[in-house]
C-alpha cells in the first residue's frame, strides 16, 4: 500500500522568517524521495508538515496551503487528527518501558486507515516481495526476525542499529502509506550508511511503501533516490532536480551555506521588556486557568485502545505508588507518629503533676491531630516531593526523546495516554499513601505510650485516641469526608502540574532536570495552599 503525496502552494513561516513560499512538489507513490538541505533550512519543520505533527498556529508557526495523500488532507481545510505518515525518529523515539515486541504491537493496535477508520490487523502473515520479508500484517514476532531484533532484549540495552531496526519496524507494523526517515545516517560511519540507505530502499520496495527521507548527507542517500528535492533556503522553495549528482547537490548546498547570517538581534528597550514580562504574566495566568479547567475533560478515560489505555494507567500508578512508595509513606508515618507521642509526653511542663491531669485529653488531642492534620499534611508534601518528581522526569523523559511525536504519529493523543492516566494514579494512589502512613502512625504512637505507660494498656490508649475520631455505627472516622477532598484535591493538583510541567519543551537533559525542580516546587505550594484553604473552611 502506497500513495503519492501532493504538496500546493506550502508556505512555512515562523519569528518573521519564510522558509517555504507557495511551493509545490509531489513525492510519486512507491518510490523514494530525497529532500535534502543545509543544517537550519527548515527540512525538520517540513518533516514535521508532512507527518501531520505541526498544525497552523502551533509553536508559533504559520502554515499555508495543502498538502494531500493520497485524497486524505494532511495540512489544508479537510486536515483530520490521525495521520497516515509514519516516522522513523532520528534518535527512534522507541518506548523505554515496553519490549521490542510490545513497542510493535502498540503500532499494531492503532493503525488508522486513509478513510480515518481503524484498521484491524491481521495476525495472519501474507506472502509479500522476496522469500524472506514478512507482511506489514504479519505477527510482531514475524516483523523483529525480519530485521533481526531480539525479542528478549530490553529495548535500553539495544545496540544503535537494533533500535534503529526496531524503528523502522513498528513503523511498518502502524501499516501506513508512506514511511518518512528522519536523517537515517546521522552520525554513522560511511560503511553503516551504506547498509541503512539500501536498507531503507529494500523496506520501501519489499513493504510497498512510499519513503520520503529527509537529509543533508546526500552522497550515501542520493544514489537510492528516485526523485530529489533541494530544500533551498534562499529561493524559500522545493526545487526538483532533474539529474541529480553529489557534485550538484554539492554546490547547490556550499552556494546557500555562503549567504550572509543575520545579524544580532537588537537589544530590546527597558519599556518593552516591561511590556513582554507584563504580556507574559497574563498568558501564563491564562494558561493556568485553561489548563485547570481542560483537566475535567480529561478525567474521561476516552482511550483509543483500551488495552494501552490500561496499561498506561498501571504504569503510572506503579511509577507513584510502588513498592518502594509504600515503605516510603510508611517510614514517614512511622516517625510522624514516634514525634508526635514521644515528644508531647516528654516534654509536659512539671510533667509530675500535669499528666495525670491531661494524658486522657492529649491522646484525645493527638488522635485528632494526627488523623486530619498532621500525617495527611506531612505526607502530601511528600507526595509533590517524591511522586510529582517521577512522574515529571517521567513526561520530561519522553518530550526528550520524542516519544510524544512518535505518539502523535501514530494517531494517539499524548494527553489521553499520558495527562488521563497520571490524574487517576494520583487520584488513586494518594488516598492509600495517606492511610498507609496514618496506619504506621497510629500503631507507632501505640507502641510509644504502651512502651511509656505500661500502667494504662492498650486499651486506655484506642479508647483516648480514638474519642474524637469514631462515630458510633460508622465504619469511617469524624471529618473523613474532609480528610478525602483535600487528599485528593492535593493528589488531582499534584499529577495535573507534574504532567504540564513535564510536557513542556525539553531539548536537553538540563531542562529535564531543571523541570522536575521546578515541578517539586510548584506542587509543594500548591499542596501547602490546599492544606491552608481547607484548614478554614474545616476549623
Amino acid at each position: 500500500m502506497s500513495a503519492t503525496i501532493h504538496i500546493e502552494g506550502l508556505t512555512i513561516s515562523v519569528g518573521g522568517r519564510t522558509l517555504l513560499s507557495e511551493s509545490d512538489a509531489t513525492f510519486p507513490a512507491g518510490k523514494v524521495t530525497l529532500i535534502v538541505g543545509p543544517s537550519g533550512a527548515g527540512k525538520t519543520v517540513l518533516m514535521r508538515v508532512l507527518a501531520g505533527l505541526l498544525r497552523p498556529g502551533e509553536s508559533g508557526f504559520e502554515l499555508g496551503g495543502r498538502v494531500r495523500l493520497g485524497e486524505e488532507e494532511i495540512l489544508g481545510g479537510g486536515a483530520s487528527s490521525a495521520t497516515a505518515v509514519g516516522i522513523v525518529f532520528q534518535n527512534f523515539a522507541l518506548f523505554d518501558e515496553l519490549s521490542p515486541v510490545e513497542n510493535i504491537r502498540f503500532a499494531r493496535d492503532h493503525r488508522v486507515s486513509l478513510n480515518g477508520g481503524t484498521s484491524p490487523p491481521s495476525e495472519t502473515a501474507t506472502e509479500t516481495k522476496g522469500p524472506s520479508v514478512a507482511s506489514t500484517d504479519s505477527t510482531p514476532e514475524a516483523l523483529l526476525s525480519e530485521f533481526s531484533i531480539p525479542a528478549g532484549t530490553p529495548v535500553s540495552a539495544l545496540s544503535g542499529g537494533q533500535k534503529q531496526r526496531l524503528a523502522i519496524a513498528r513503523t511498518l507494523a502502524y501499516n501506513p502509506p508512506v514511511i518518512l526517515y528522519d536523517e537515517p545516517t546521522s552520525g554513522l560511519d560511511p560503511g553503516n550508511a551504506q547498509r541503512v540507505a539500501q536498507r531503507i530502499r529494500a523496506t520501501g520496495q519489499a513493504h510497498g511503501k512510499t519513503t520520503v527521507v529527509v537529509t543533508h548527507d546526500y552522497p550515501i542517500l542520493a544514489p537510492i533516490a528516485d526523485t530529489v528535492y533541494f530544500l533551498d533556503a534562499d529561493a524559500q522553495t522545493l526545487r526538483a532536480l532533474e539529474e541529480p549528482d553529489v557534485e550538484k547537490l554539492a554546490e547547490l548546498t556550499l552556494a546557500v551555506r555562503g549567504t550572509a547570517a543575520p545579524g544580532p538581534p537588537v537589544p530590546p528597550s527597558l519599556a518593552q521588556r516591561a511590556l513582554t514580562t507584563i504580556s507574559n504574566a497574563l498568558e501564563s495566568t491564562g494558561g493556568v486557568l485553561e489548563k485547570a479547567l481542560t483537566l475535567i475533560a480529561y478525567l474521561l478515560p476516552l482511550w483509543r485502545s483500551a488495552h494501552w489505555g490500561l496499561r498506561y494507567l498501571w504504569h503510572y500508578f506503579g511509577l507513584i505508588a510502588s513498592p518502594s512508595s509504600c515503605l516510603y509513606f510508611g517510614a514517614a508515618g512511622l516517625i510522624a507518629g514516634f514525634v508526635s507521642t514521644h515528644f508531647v509526653f516528654e516534654f509536659l511542663p512539671h510533667r509530675q503533676y500535669t499528666e495525670p491531669l491531661l494524658i486522657d485529653e492529649l491522646l484525645t488531642g493527638l488522635g485528632f491531630a494526627q488523623y486530619r492534620i498532621l500525617v495527611p499534611v506531612l505526607l502530601t508534601v511528600l507526595l509533590a516531593a517524591r511522586c510529582a518528581a517521577a512522574a515529571a522526569s517521567d513526561v520530561g523523559s519522553r518530550v526528550y526523546a520524542h516519544q510524544l511525536d512518535a505518539l502523535r504519529s501514530m494517531g494517539v493523543s499524548p494527553p489521553r495516554y499520558l495527562l488521563t492516566n497520571i490524574l487517576y494514579a494520583f487520584l488513586i494512589a494518594t488516598p492509600l499513601l495517606v492511610g498507609i502512613g496514618f496506619v504506621a502512625a497510629k500503631y507507632t504512637s501505640l507502641a510509644v505510650f504502651v512502651y511509656n505507660f505500661p500502667e494504662h494498656g492498650a486499651h486506655y490508649w484506642d479508647g483516648h485516641f480514638h474519642r474524637d475520631l469514631r462515630v458510633p455505627g460508622e465504619f469511617l472516622y469524624w471529618g473523613s469526608g474532609w480528610l478525602l477532598g483535600k487528599v485528593l484535591l492535593a493528589g488531582l493538583g499534584v499529577g495535573a502540574i507534574a504532567y504540564f510541567i513535564g510536557v513542556s519543551p525539553k531539548s536537553s537533559a538540563v531542562e529535564v532536570s531543571r523541570g522536575i525542580t521546578t515541578t517539586i516546587i510548584a506542587a509543594t505550594l500548591y499542596v501547602l495552599l490546599v492544606h491552608f484553604a481547607f484548614a478554614f473552611l474545616e476549623f
